[in-house]
């Protein structure tokens, strides 16, 4: 088990600029080298094992963080404290009753973006909020450096402070001297590196694609309970049993959802990343949800002729309520109309099925 205690000392410099990381020194996990992603592929079955499991370091690392500035008190509100019930219907929707909750603080840049090589966290009142960077190692084993600047091409962890969920972080892709403004292979990767080490159940993996952001940021959190797409039943209409590799269509929801399978993770962000670049390419707005210790994606994919878009807990049938009223009449029917509304309708979704086995097809022949 990890402490905050062991990961603290003099990790932020005094003389660092403001909200730079010029100078910033936290810590850093590095995955090990013999990383289940460059073997290709993992055993074990999917989903929902109520196995104990011994937990892993970095599991260890984001909860020991997370729950030290909690108790400081950077959030606006106790999240654990909030109410959660399960809405009655087939769906199973879940809502949770949360008046302070808000989407302001979600990451943007300042004004000046990169400034003499500085990246800058114009949305951090406190550097505090930054809790460690997550990057490749060379070692064989994973391994924690208590106190070192941020490097290259590594993966920023930031609380939210306004979190949806217990452990609710920000994820965000790191260089010195360029801005990540799409999802590529590269991001993807480390995201779903955090996923399968952090080896928890519970945790979930979020990216919504936003055309008009400066910069791409992953999202994460843990919840009690799986998702409640995750339960839906899916109909497979691609399959190549040499790799592994599976992608099917999730029947009888109310927002079009493709979900990506295999326990190859290599093939599969590959293969994830190109649908998602084309779709950008296509102007097609689309949420990534990443559960299973990563052997699972969901791609949910949203319409762009409404003003409003859905964030990826929400597509996956987790909503935030700020009114008790509005909590206490949550109805099933609402939300399937809400959720149906921002779809894609269904020619544009045979459109992608078609798209992503093409694609598919051009990484496992």
């Amino acid at each position: 088990m990890v402490t905050v205690d062991q990961l603290q000392g003099d990790n932020f410099s005094s003389q660092c600029a403001p909200f730079s990381l010029k100078g910033v020194r936290i810590p850093l996990y590095r995955f090990g080298c013999n990383s289940v992603l460059d073997d290709g592929s993992v055993g074990g079955d999917a989903c929902f094992s109520e196995e104990e499991e011994e937990q892993s370091l970095l599991d260890s690392i984001l909860l020991a963080q997370w729950e030290d500035r909690m108790w400081k008190g950077l959030f606006r509100y106790d999240v654990t404290t909030s109410e959660i019930k399960v809405i009655d219907g087939r769906r199973k929707f879940i809502a949770q009753f949360n008046e302070g909750w808000g989407t302001d603080c979600i990451p943007k840049l300042g004004k000046s973006k990169i400034s003499q090589g500085l990246f800058e966290f114009s949305w951090m009142d406190r550097q505090e909020e930054l809790l460690f960077s997550v990057a490749r190692g060379e070692q064989s084993n994973p391994e924690l450096v208590l106190a070192a600047d941020v490097p290259d091409s590594a993966l920023l962890i930031t609380v939210n402070a306004s979190p949806v969920e217990y452990g609710h972080v920000f994820l965000i892709p790191y260089c010195s001297n360029i801005l990540y403004q799409f999802l590529d292979a590269k991001s993807l990767e480390l995201a779903l590196c955090i996923a399968v080490e952090v080896k928890n159940y519970s945790f979930r993996l979020f990216y919504d694609y936003s055309p008009s952001a400066s910069h791409i940021y992953f999202q994460a959190c843990y919840f009690q309970i799986p998702l409640p797409v995750e339960f839906m039943p899916s109909d497979t209409f691609f399959v190549d049993g040499q790799k592994g590799m599976r992608i099917s269509s999730v029947a009888d929801y109310p927002i079009k959802t493709l979900v990506f399978e295999s326990n190859h993770f290599k093939l599969m962000l590959e293969v994830v990343a190109e649908i998602c670049s084309t779709l950008r390419g296509k102007l097609i707005l689309y949420n990534l949800l990443i559960s299973d210790h990563g052997r699972k994606i969901f791609l949910f994919l949203q319409t762009s002729k409404t003003s409003c878009t859905l964030s990826a807990w929400e597509c996956g049938g987790y909503f935030l309520f700020k009114s008790r009223s509005a909590f206490d009449q949550a109805a099933e029917m609402t939300l399937l109309k809400q959720l149906s509304t921002v779809s894609i309708d269904e020619e544009g979704f045979q459109a992608v099925k078609l798209l992503c086995s093409s694609i598919a097809s051009q990484f496992t022949s």
